[in-house]
Parts: structure tokens; sequence; C-alpha cells
């Protein structure tokens, strides 16, 4: 991969047209949802150590940082990878049941009908014309969340027919301790980082905890602990007059030296150079979480 597309992939939002010939010569991963859809030809592509044929009929969806690699491809091959966070998903979706929400987590390979096609021509056709470097809209980060929405909510329509049999074979026992965990964060968040707590509370191993985060939305629970608390963090730096050390306070951190280390791990800047910031475009969170998995916390 060279420097250019690097940074492209490093950018929040991005879509690239390629014969993606550099992921031929090396495995990558990248910090975004990312969806490959195919304009021409057919390849082979290595997710995590499974191989699926991607073509005009079936694109893949797959979440941050699994391994990407394509192990053969038609001479004619070219694509369209989009990328975005991973928290776009969820923001104006609450309609979406929790058991789909996961689905799109955890199902790599996706049909297209030749129906819906041209749908898919037009949503990228628009994408492109929202991350353009020269297009520099003014609610940029506002357009490409309206194109997700709308995709979500498309793929939803298009594919819930192929889906059902596989939504209704999750698992009850592990959809209602995942319900469960999420309430106690909800409840506990500010107090309590560690995963042990939350296994505990549901009289569970740690390791069974992580199996079933894992499955139900291909995140660890600690993962999901250190995500709500940066969101926390950066609406209380954005939208609220507190001082860092109250913030620090607030959401339960020993002191405001581990405070800053934790949330610069996160969003590569110190808090109070994030505060200074003149716009801060990257504060999303889906709802904690909660709103999609609304229904699992009604069964606890």
């Amino acid at each position: 991969m060279n420097e250019k597309q690097r940074r492209q992939f490093k950018k929040d939002y991005f879509l690239l047209t390629s014969n993606l010939d550099f992921l031929k010569k090396e495995v990558v991963s990248i910090e975004r949802f990312v969806v490959l859809f195919v304009e021409r030809g057919s390849a082979k592509v290595r997710v995590a150590g499974k191989e699926y044929t991607v073509n005009q009929a079936r694109f893949l969806m797959v979440r941050p940082l699994l391994s990407l690699h394509i192990t053969d491809a038609s001479d004619d091959f070219k694509a369209n990878v989009i990328g975005f966070p991973s928290t776009m998903l969820h923001e104006n979706t609450t309609r979406i049941e929790p058991p789909y929400f996961m689905l799109m987590y955890t199902k790599m390979l996706w049909p297209i009908s030749r129906r819906d096609r041209n749908l898919v021509h037009n949503f990228i056709t628009l994408f492109r014309f929202a991350v353009a470097d020269d297009t520099k809209a003014v609610y940029q980060r506002e357009l490409v969340l309206a194109l997700i929405t709308t995709f979500v909510y498309g793929l939803y329509s298009f594919t819930y027919r192929f889906t059902e049999n596989i939504l209704s074979e999750d698992s009850s026992r592990s959809r209602e301790l995942f319900g469960r965990f999420v309430k106690l964060l909800n409840e506990n968040y500010t107090q309590h980082h560690q995963v042990a707590f939350y296994a505990e509370e549901l009289c569970i191993s740690a390791k069974y905890l992580t199996q079933i985060s894992r499955r139900m939305v291909g995140r660890t629970p600690k993962q999901i602990i250190d995500e709500r608390l940066v969101y926390e963090a950066s609406v209380m730096l954005t939208k609220h007059d507190c001082s860092i050390q109250e913030i620090s306070n607030k959401l339960g951190f020993i002191d405001q030296s581990y405070f800053g280390r934790f949330f610069k791990r996160f969003k590569n800047v110190s808090p109070q150079e994030y505060r200074l910031r003149p716009k801060q475009d990257d504060i999303a969170y889906p709802q904690d979480i909660r709103t999609k998995i609304r229904g699992m916390e009604k069964t606890v």
C-alpha cells in the first residue's frame, strides 16, 4: 500500500475506486467499517482467514480491524471501497431490530439483485460527491451520515427476506445476557470500567461475556466500555464547561493524568487539544448501543 492509500484509509470516511492490487501484495486491516462493491469482474477476498467470492451480485461488509487480502482476481476486476466509522451505522437507525444490527457485524457476504444494482450505483455516486476533497461540503459529516442511514435502511429492505432464518436462529440466552450487560453498563460506566465487574454481576466468566459480545456485535465488552467512556468524554469536552479534572472525576478515572492518556489513545490528541478544536465532527456513538438492543433490555 502506498502512502496516499494509507492516508485515505485514515480518513473518517472515504471512497476508493481501484483494482485493489495492493490487497494482493499485503494483508491490510482498516480502522473503519468497510463495504466493498464490485464494479466489474470478480475476486476472492480473504477476511480474517475466511475466503469469500465477490462480484456484481455479491458485496462484502467488513467490521473494523479485520484483515483483508485478495487471493485471486479476474483481469478486469475493479471495485469501490467505502469506509466510515462503525458508529454511523447506528446513529439514526433505531427502528432496525437488534438482531439485524448484530447480523451486520457478523455477516460478511451480502447479495445484490440485478434490480438493486442501479440503486447501489446511485448510492456510490452520491457518496463519492460527499467525500470528495474538492466538494468541501459545509455539513460533510451530516451528508455522509444521511447516506449511511439510507444505506442501512435500504439494505434492510433489500435483504431482510434473505436473512430471516439467520435472525431466528439467534440464541435467546446470549441475547438476554448481552442485554443485561448493556443495561448494567448504562447504570455503572462512570464507576466500573473493567469487564470483570460486569461478568461477576451476570454470574458468568469474563471470557464467556467476551464470547457473547463478539458473537452479538463483533466487539469485546472492553471495547464497548471504552467507546462509551470516550463518547461521554467527547460530549463533555465539547458541550460543557466542566474542567478536565471534573470530567475525569465524573467518569471514574483515578486521576486526570490517567484520563488524559486514555483519551489520547483513542483520539490521538489530549483532552485539552480536543476541546480547543474549532469543530468536533467525530462525536458519534450508537446511542450507547442501548437503542440498538432496546428489545433485549425489555426482556431483562
